[in-house]
């Protein structure tokens, strides 16, 4: 596909501006745009955000690391949305994920 008349193609050697994304101003967690290293500094963007922030563990594609200290028992928060509940401290740039979370879909009524 070539790019629309106008646009200018990145370079292919170039990273990312952008490695995690925020999808609502109310997020405590961002969302990896692809696998991130442990230790990494990268650049957040979205729901007023645009920090960078080093992670503690890899991170996978897709997967979710805290922006902020998250307390055991503290409410997740993606998409504006609760997701569920941290079963431990989440530290800022830690992984987010069964390990730590007690999803809120997963509870039974």
């Amino acid at each position: 596909m070539t790019p629309a008349i106008g646009a200018a193609a990145a370079p292919a050697n170039r990273a990312p501006a952008v490695d995690a994304l925020v999808l609502h101003a109310a997020d405590n967690v961002a969302t990896a745009l692809r696998t991130l290293a442990a230790g990494e500094i990268v650049r957040v963007r979205g729901g007023g955000h645009d920090l960078q922030i080093a992670l503690r563990q890899v991170v996978p594609l897709c997967h979710k690391f805290a922006l902020a200290d998250i307390a055991l028992g503290a409410v997740v928060t993606k998409y504006g949305e609760s997701i569920g509940e941290a079963s431990r401290h989440i530290a800022p740039g830690e992984h987010v994920h069964v390990h730590n979370l007690v999803s809120a879909r997963a509870r039974k009524a």
